[in-house]
This record gives structure tokens, sequence and C-alpha cells, in this order.
């Protein structure tokens, strides 16, 4: 759809977002100056209520957007925002900070920085550890104290402390740390063959901890904040419906393989910014919205969920924002 009628659901679209109201012909020549009248904006409106892009809650009352009209202004904004110069909308990017936190951290913070920027609920899946080269490094604390670090090209993914006997030395920390790296390095068959009697304390303590890691539940690698903001925005609907659609969201951002598969067919390998508007596939994101960015090639992604009326425009920017602002810290090594 092009022309007049599209700018004018574009108008009612936007308004609906800025008020929460249903919308009025003569309240769209007002707020955007139309030189058309109000009865030829009203025959538009009628128009596009028939073609399924708003509806009227009452018989008296203004026009509200459908799925299929907030799924229109989404793809309409992003093509606009997909046609902007980069620099236009990004502000030039500091120098990585020393000190950054292990990369979990910096995944959690980026999805409560994504939370508060939108209003809704930020999410971040950690990168593939297949494109990662795993290693380990070991640090006295104190005699008998250890500190051991799971790392990645990336940075820090890991950190725990172990109990070691305190009378190791450099060279055996270093023996430690090879033989670890090596088998992270491998596949997890590995970690079963344990060192021969002879192969030192070194190496024993090592496979201890190694087999401590696999007894240690997997790190998350979708990291989700914000539900204060997302069920504040759907009590707008109701209190009783935003509860069900939080129950609802909890249990699809509970299976986390479940999430990763749906984010993976919903963007079907497209590197940009995507909006999916109203999934009637998915019952958990029917009346949802999901704005979504890779920031690193494979499952390196970033997002926010929000109600169907969520501001997009504010959405798109923080997210491609944030999405190339992690991707510039991890490709200098800025985490950990």
């Amino acid at each position: 759809m092009r022309g007049r009628r599209a700018r004018i659901l574009v108008e009612v679209v936007d308004r609906y977002i800025r008020t929460r109201k249903p919308v009025s012909s003569q309240e769209i020549v007002q707020v955007y100056q139309h030189r058309l009248s109000s009865a030829t904006i009203r025959n538009e409106l009628h128009a596009l209520e028939e073609e399924g892009y708003l509806y009227k809650p009452h018989v008296s009352a203004g026009r509200v957007p459908t799925v299929k009209g907030f799924r229109f202004f989404a793809q309409w904004l992003l093509a606009m925002a997909e046609n902007e110069p980069r620099e236009a909308t990004l502000p030039v990017e500091p120098q990585p900070m020393p000190g950054l936190p292990p990369l979990p951290e910096l995944l959690r913070r980026t999805a409560l920085l994504l939370a508060g920027m939108t209003g809704g609920l930020g999410f971040v899946v950690a990168p593939g550890k297949e494109a990662e080269s795993v290693g380990v490094v070991l640090r006295e604390v104190r005699p008998g104290l250890l500190l051991a670090a799971t790392i990645s090209e990336l940075g820090v993914l890991e950190t725990r402390l172990l109990s070691a006997p305190p009378d190791l030395d450099a060279e055996e920390l270093e023996e430690a740390e090879r033989w670890l790296s090596q088998r992270l390095r491998n596949p997890r068959e590995m970690w079963d063959q344990p060192p021969a009697p002879w192969e030192g304390k070194a190496v024993h303590l090592a496979h201890r901890l190694l087999q401590e890691m696999r007894e240690t539940p997997p790190v998350s690698c979708v990291f989700v904040e914000g539900w204060p903001h997302l069920l504040a925005e759907l009590s707008a609907h109701s209190p009783e419906w935003a509860l069900d659609k939080m129950q609802s969201l909890l249990q699809l951002f509970a299976d986390e393989a479940a999430f990763l598969a749906l984010l993976e067919e919903l963007r079907a390998g497209e590197p940009g910014l995507a909006a999916h508007v109203g999934i009637e596939e998915i019952p958990e994101l029917r009346d949802l919205s999901l704005v979504t960015a890779s920031y690193l090639p494979g499952r390196g992604v970033l997002g926010v969920a929000g109600p169907l009326w969520m501001d997009y425009a504010r959405a798109f920017s923080a997210v491609r924002y944030l999405a190339s602002r992690l991707a510039s810290l991890l490709r200098q090594g800025g985490a950990g």
C-alpha cells in the first residue's frame, strides 16, 4: 500500500502509540495539519477498516490499529531506518574502557540497558560457544586458593574459586592451565579420561576442576531484563491481561533452546534489524512485538519484546545502537 492511504494509516498508528486512545479523523487533520478535509480522512479510515488495518472499539469511537496495522507501521518505519545513514543515528563510539566485566555480566548489563532505553523487555543471546576458542587461566589468590577463569576470544565467560595444594609453583599452574585448555577445546568425551597417577599434583588438580565444571549447571545463554517495565506497559490494557501475557513470556524464555530456535526461524539468517509484530503462529507472541538485531555472526542476537503499541522508532534506535556497541566491544576484546 502506498500514497495517501498509507500515510494516513501511519499517522493513525503513530498517534495511537503516543496517546493509547482511539484516533478520530478530526484529530488526524489537526495534529498532522492535513489539507484534506475531515470527511476525506473519514472515508480513508473507513477503507482501512474494511481492509483490516483498523477497527472501531465502539460505534461512536475513533479507530484503533489492528495487528495488521501495527505490522504495516513497523515495516514502514524499519524501511526508513535502514535507509538512513548510520552516522545520522549512531553516536560516536568511545574506546572500550579498561576493566569491563566478564562476558555474562556484560550481556546482562546490555539487556538491562535495552529495557531502560525502550521500556520493554530487553534480551541478549550469548554468542555460540562453537565459534569460540575456550581456555582456562589459573591464578593464585593466596596459598591454598586459586581463581580459575574460563575465557574465550570474546573475554571471560566464567570465574570460580578452587581449593588447591598450598605449595603449587608457577610451572605447575601453567601445566594445569594447558591440561584444562586442551580438554575444553576437544569433545566432552575427553573429560572422562583421568590423568595417570604419575602426572603430578597440578594435573590432578586440573582434573578435579574439570569435573566440577562438568557438574555445574550450564551458564544461561539468554540474558533477560526489564520485566517490571514490560508489566507496566502491558497493564495499560488491563492488569489481568498483562499478568497472563507475562506468564506466557516467562515460559517462553525459560526454555532457552526453544527460544533460540524461534529466533533463528524468525530471523532466517538475516544480519540486520528486524521487526516481528503479532506472530500468529506463536501464542505467547500473538499480541506482542519483537525487535531484534545481530551483534556477531552466528547466535549473537539482542532485542526487545514489547506490546503491539511499543515505540518502534525508539526500539529500532536502541537495538541498532547497542548491537553496534556490543559488537565493537567484543571484537576489540573488551569483555573481561
